[in-house]
């Protein structure tokens, strides 16, 4: 009998040894912004969740990385990310989410430039609609072995999160950074990457998308010029356009987005989190 019960504990006691408590740690992340996660782990199955969502992460022989992002419109809810291999929870990562004031940016413009015609509506929408194709669908991991960097070296002129009031009314918010650029200046890559759209839009003029992997993506808008093709692979630093002032723009300059996971972030952000975790 009492080998009997020895024989049926011990699939329990075996559990109860590999079983291990998740690691756990405590980020602090604001609206609009990115964290790199970087975890130990020799398991290459590993999947990430965070709010609930299962979240793209690399796993390699050594660890395991992703991007989490916290959305411009975020609620300020705390949340949990947990890295998982199959139902086991390896690590947690506990974040807090603080409020982040956003500057507010008038503008006088004419009434007839806030409102689109009919027609410009019917082709915006269905521009969206290809937008929304191309973001659906990112390479399955990080192109990219470095750091971000900044697409022009010049003065910015209206900072991510910017809230537009035209004419005393809100009417949105930047969602980008401007740098001011003559017509035809240079513009680089900001990282490795996929071109994923090359062409006209009514918004951003002639515009460049750049998939970088894992649902990383980089914009640059309103140039005079793109010198890259769809299918194109780029490195960092690669000239890739020349900027202008085509599409929705009121003078020359480059507009350049970052849409992670759905979401534009702030680029700057996503340079910083890249330079630690490449050690640049």
């Amino acid at each position: 009998m009492k080998y009997i019960s020895l024989t049926l504990l011990a699939p329990f006691l075996l559990s109860c040894a590999i079983a291990k408590n998740p690691v756990s740690r405590e980020e602090t992340i604001h609206p609009g912004e990115v964290k790199w996660l970087e975890f130990k782990t020799t398991d290459v199955g590993v999947k990430l969740f965070c709010k609930g969502q299962e979240v793209k992460v690399e796993a390699h022989k050594d660890k395991a990385q992703a991007i989490v992002i916290e959305s411009y419109f975020s609620d300020l809810q705390p949340f949990t990310c947990s890295l998982k291999s199959n139902d086991q929870v390896l690590e947690e990562v506990f974040f807090k989410v603080v409020e982040k004031e956003y500057k507010a940016e008038k503008l006088k413009v004419d009434s007839k430039r806030i409102a689109l015609s009919p027609k410009n509506q019917k082709r915006a929408d269905a521009e969206q609609l290809v937008l929304n194709k191309i973001y659906a669908s990112s390479e399955p991991r990080f192109l990219f072995t470095k750091a971000f960097q900044e697409p022009m070296n010049s003065v910015v002129t209206s900072v991510y999160g910017t809230k537009r009031v035209y004419n005393n009314v809100k009417k949105g918010q930047h969602l980008g950074t401007d740098y001011r650029a003559a017509i035809g200046d240079k513009v680089p890559a900001a990282n490795a990457g996929k071109v994923v759209f090359a062409g006209d839009l009514f918004y951003t003029g002639w515009t460049v998308i750049i998939d970088h992997g894992m649902d990383v993506f980089t914009v640059y808008g309103h140039c005079s010029k793109t010198l890259v093709k769809e299918g194109d692979m780029v490195e960092r630093g690669q000239l890739i356009a020349l900027s202008g002032n085509t599409g929705r723009t009121s003078g020359p300059h480059l507009h350049w987005g970052v849409k992670i996971q759905g979401q534009y972030v702030d680029g700057f952000v996503l340079i910083d989190e890249t330079k630690k975790a490449f050690k640049e």
